[in-house]
């Protein structure tokens, strides 16, 4: 079995950004534009077929389209890490590449990932997302929506655990799969049971990288007045490639160091 390092991913991590920082940063600029414009298309759109299935169907439609777009730029920061990696020259055209190689086997992927990240929709009840929508307005009625919803959710509290630890468990299981069908062109079976088989082993170790990351990720943020996320977005992603790399079949050695840091 393939051991998952969390300081070295880290530290890879890091490594990577520095290397090339003004790169992963003006991308960053552009990811939280381009996510911003095709959200508040996928809200639109979800909108338009909520009037068919009501709040729930509206807020699934439009969080796959959210989170397949997020897919596809959150993959560029990998091919430029793996280009980085193996020497290749690399420009700003290349944080696109997930939109250029393997298309499709990453769409059915990043679908079946939105979809696992909805398990916990469907726990909550249909007045929780008419009053998130602006459906219900009326102060009294959302007070007492609320009173009851608090004692639904109390007496269901044990199911939402439940169900939060199943979800926790497939988002871990899947963390890979984009990897796998984006890079190596792995379709969506294969690349779904090898993340789960691979990241299943290192669930505590992935939990650790992730729980590590949350408290930097915080006191960054914050220290930083939330101008920081431009690095620590992509430090995040970096961190998250490099535990793929470290499993990956087709690893690639070493992370490229500047003079500074070479030893």
């Amino acid at each position: 079995m393939k051991k998952i390092s969390p300081g070295q991913a880290i530290q890879a991590g890091w490594l990577r950004f520095k290397n090339q920082a003004a790169l992963y940063v003006a991308f960053t600029v552009v990811y939280f534009i381009i996510l911003t414009l095709i959200s508040s298309v996928g809200n639109g759109v979800g909108t338009m077929f909520g009037f068919l299935g009501g709040a729930k169907v509206s807020l699934a439609i439009s969080s796959i389209i959210s989170g397949v777009a997020a897919s596809f730029l959150t993959l560029g920061y990998a091919h430029v890490a793996r280009k980085d990696q193996l020497g290749e020259p690399i420009e700003f055209g290349t944080f696109f590449d997930a939109f250029r190689v393997n298309q499709k086997p990453l769409l059915q992927v990043s679908v079946v990932s939105s979809l696992v990240g909805l398990i916990s929709v469907i726990m909550f009840p249909d007045e929780f997302f008419n009053m998130a929508s602006g459906q219900i307005q009326d102060p009294d009625e959302i007070l007492m929506l609320i009173q009851d919803m608090g004692i639904d959710l109390r007496e269901s509290s044990g199911t939402l655990i439940a169900v939060g630890l199943i979800q926790l468990v497939f988002s871990i299981g899947l963390m890979f799969s984009a990897y796998k069908a984006s890079i190596e062109g792995s379709d969506l079976f294969e690349s779904i049971t090898w993340s789960f088989r691979l990241s299943m082993p290192n669930f505590l170790r992935i939990f650790i990288t992730f729980f590590i990351l949350g408290v930097l990720t915080i006191i960054f943020t914050v220290l930083t007045l939330f101008i920081g996320l431009l690095a620590i977005i992509p430090i995040i992603t970096l961190v998250y490639y490099d535990m793929y790399d470290q499993v990956s079949d087709d690893q690639v050695l070493g992370v490229p160091l500047d003079k500074e840091d070479s030893f």
